[in-house]
């Protein structure tokens, strides 16, 4: 009996926990992020009632419009970043500055500007507010005459280029805007990568596949990028950390290595 007793007690005080990170998280994101607690069918389903909470069209609408803090403007503003920086070295250390290169989500180009600054010639970006390609002619008239740059939603464009179009492919907190309905097109940025692949995004601890959260209304699906590209062709090469963000290396699996 006090043996049934301990175990009972042992489950109200687990239940109870539950219940406290319930209200703190929500019930979808909470089951959505603990594959343990939601298997199947269930997490499906779950994970489709989150995804209704905003569609697709809306996200895109949004950062189409965006004006203010995080709009092209205010990133022209910011200028360049450690992060800026750190894929320069990546690249310096990989490819030729002749190498194609394709960022995600280039806003008004400052991660690019950096590396046409650096020597880089074959620069390409796609974004999807049309007031980024001004801010750039005004901030960063070199890059706007020298690259080549797409108008839309990346998950439309990426599917207009051929296979492995690109020697290299990144992005720098983009691909954590991508609704859960578009995951797809992560195979599409595969197929588009001829060698080299970064993510330089927010990730969920390590025991979370995705985690959504809100900024200024905003959703943000961070995901862990490692899984997702090593099953769709590619070898995880380095990672490095810092207080925002993690940069990945990927690399086609015929010419790199996976690290730990």
């Amino acid at each position: 009996m006090n043996r049934l007793s301990t175990v009972g007690n042992r489950a109200i005080a687990m239940t109870r926990a539950q219940v406290v990170a319930l209200r703190e998280n929500g019930l979808v994101t909470y089951v959505r992020t603990r594959p343990q607690a939601a298997l199947g069918w269930l997490g499906s389903l779950l994970l489709t009632m989150d995804s209704l909470r905003m569609a697709p069209t809306d996200v895109h609408e949004r950062w189409a419009d965006r004006s203010g803090t995080y709009s092209p403007e205010f990133y022209a503003a910011l200028g360049e970043t450690g992060g800026t920086e750190s894929i320069r070295s990546v690249l310096d250390a990989r490819v030729d500055t002749d190498a194609s290169i394709l960022e995600l989500g280039c806003s008004a180009g400052r991660n690019l500007a950096h590396l046409h600054e650096h020597g880089y010639e074959n620069l390409h970006g796609i974004d999807i507010n049309a007031e980024s390609f001004a801010v750039m002619n005004e901030h960063y008239p070199d890059l706007a005459a020298a690259g080549t740059f797409h108008h839309g939603a990346l998950e439309d464009v990426v599917r207009s280029f051929d296979d492995r179009t690109f020697d290299v492919v990144f992005s720098v907190e983009t691909l954590q805007h991508i609704h859960p309905d578009n995951a797809d097109v992560f195979e599409e940025i595969a197929r588009v990568t001829d060698d080299l692949l970064l993510t330089k995004e927010n990730e969920p601890d390590e025991d979370q596949l995705v985690t959504t959260n809100n900024v200024d209304g905003f959703p943000l699906y961070h995901r862990q990028w490692r899984p997702i590209f090593t099953d769709l062709g590619f070898d995880h090469v380095t990672v490095t950390r810092d207080n925002i963000d993690t940069l990945r290396v990927f690399e086609r699996a015929s010419a790199g290595s996976s690290d730990a």
